[in-house]
């Protein structure tokens, strides 16, 4: 009883049998607004209610999901067919009236704060060609559309506009398959939608926010949790130990340290920024620190991501030639530099800085490792004020699984870019309208060998996500960040 207390779990969430556990971070801050965010943690607890109209699966394949098929018909127009067998929850069918409604908002004045309704800023307008088929227009070529549509989340559309958006948060009505009973700071509450056409195998879920990976542990050793999201390799090994599970999967993101245009002088030489990145032995920080889960970075996308090249090289780890080069650029006793970086917003980062700034202390770079919260480094990188040199973050490829999705902020389309080459742009324009599937691609796959040459950051691995779960529990599987609830078994 104490440490449930301890805790701040009810003691009756141990005894309800068929009641999913769930421990996340933080609940999104707006409620069940689908619209308002693309990451984590919020996806998580909206992908128990929510469906897109595609969806990709592991491999970064397009895959149908509340949409059938798709056509081009010509560069601005594309018709989209809907499944015939799905409801919302409040028993209304899924119609092409859904997605013109969703189009609506999103090109809408009132979406205006909406961070999905940015990234889909190419949508002009969509109508209804029949109950299963919509045409959807674009102001611009968007040869990728159907790569936008996971997280175009679908709402039953007389119930969101009589209730307005945030009303709506707080009585979502979808497809997926949760039905959201109440929502306060500290947890949500849902109901199975049996009639779902992902119908659950358990009757409720509740998602519980315990912000410390020490309390998730804890509440899964001593049965208050089923599911213990983002947790490090350290905690899920404490876990397995008890009789837990491990699960793990990885992202279609890459952690990196990228570098601050014109912040210091010497990381604006090529050369330099090649020479940190080989200074770093990738592997033995994966096989230390990351339980050996996840592959070295060679580029800014992973291997699933639509444009990788699979063509470009690993990075060597040549402590020796690292030092060669800093000589070369006229850095033979190394320099000084600062590196902000967060805790505990990825597996193990606080360890990993220690590890790269220690690396780096051994060809003469000396790193001070200034810690910051994950707030602060969206603030940064939303304003333009980092303080540092450099910072650690994702080059994050969700929802579209493609290489221009993290080029956004990640180049100079960004409005406070903190790296910016004009020589790559006409590129990354094109790769934005070429409709032939075979030249997109090969567009893509050359500003990937663009960032490389460039050594545009210090490219690490990609983002492994560990998790753990009680014994009885099965069939958790995540993908781009979407919980596959429907799919997970509490066996009895």
């Amino acid at each position: 009883m104490a440490l449930t207390v301890l805790l701040g779990i009810p003691t009756e969430f141990s005894i309800e049998a068929k009641t999913l556990r769930v421990s996340v971070q933080a609940l999104p801050p707006s409620l069940f607004n689908p619209y308002r965010n693309t990451g984590l943690p919020y996806v998580y607890a909206w992908s128990a209610t929510f469906d897109g109209l595609t969806a990709i699966d592991e491999n970064g394949m397009l895959q149908p999901w509340l949409a059938t098929s798709w056509e081009n018909v010509d560069p601005l127009t594309w018709i989209i067919r809907l499944r015939d067998d799905v409801i919302f929850s409040n028993g209304k069918p899924f119609t092409a009236d859904a997605v013109v409604a969703v189009v609506n908002f999103l090109t809408s004045k009132e979406s205006v704060k909406e961070v999905v309704a940015r990234m889909m800023f190419f949508l002009e307008s969509a109508r209804v060609i029949d109950d299963k088929t919509v045409e959807i227009k674009t102001r611009v070529p968007t040869p990728l559309l159907p790569r936008f549509l996971p997280q175009f989340y679908m709402v039953e559309p007389e119930h969101f506009l009589a209730l307005g958006l945030e009303g709506f948060a707080r009585e979502p009505v979808a497809t997926g398959p949760f039905i959201l009973e109440e929502i306060r700071p500290d947890r949500a509450e849902l109901a199975a939608f049996g009639n779902s056409w992902r119908a659950p195998r358990v009757d409720k879920l509740r998602i519980l926010v315990l912000p410390e990976k020490t309390t998730r542990t804890f509440a899964i050793q001593t049965g208050q949790l089923d599911i213990a999201l983002n947790m490090g390799p350290d905690e899920v090994a404490q876990i397995v130990a008890s009789g837990g599970k491990k699960v793990f999967w990885l992202d279609a993101a890459i952690w990196a340290y990228h570098i601050v245009d014109g912040r210091h002088p010497a990381l604006d030489d090529v050369r330099v920024r090649e020479a940190l990145n080989i200074a770093v032995d990738r592997q033995v920080i994966i096989d230390n620190l990351l339980d050996g889960v996840t592959i070295p970075a060679t580029q800014p996308a992973p291997p699933m991501v639509y444009g990788f090249n699979p063509d470009l090289p690993p990075i060597p780890y040549d402590p020796e030639r690292a030092n060669a080069l800093l000589a070369d650029a006229g850095y033979p006793e190394g320099f000084n530099m600062v590196i902000e970086a967060t805790a505990g917003s990825s597996a193990n980062d606080s360890a990993v800085n220690l590890m790269v700034a220690q690396y780096l202390a051994a060809v003469g770079v000396n790193v001070e490792i200034r810690t910051v919260t994950s707030p602060q480094i969206i603030r940064h990188v939303m304003e333009g004020t980092f303080r540092g040199h450099a910072f650690g973050l994702h080059y994050n490829f969700e929802p579209s699984i493609e290489v221009l999705r993290a080029l956004d902020t990640n180049s100079c389309l960004w409005s406070f870019p903190w790296y910016c080459r004009e020589e790559v742009m006409p590129m990354i324009h094109a790769a934005q309208r070429e409709f032939d599937p075979d030249t997109n691609l090969k567009i893509r796959k050359d500003i990937m060998t663009y960032y490389r040459k460039d050594w545009a950051s210090i490219f690490m691995y990609q983002a492994p996500r560990f998790a753990a779960t009680a014994s009885n529990v099965s069939g958790l599987n995540v993908v781009n960040n979407f919980i596959m609830f429907d799919r997970i078994v509490i066996e009895d």
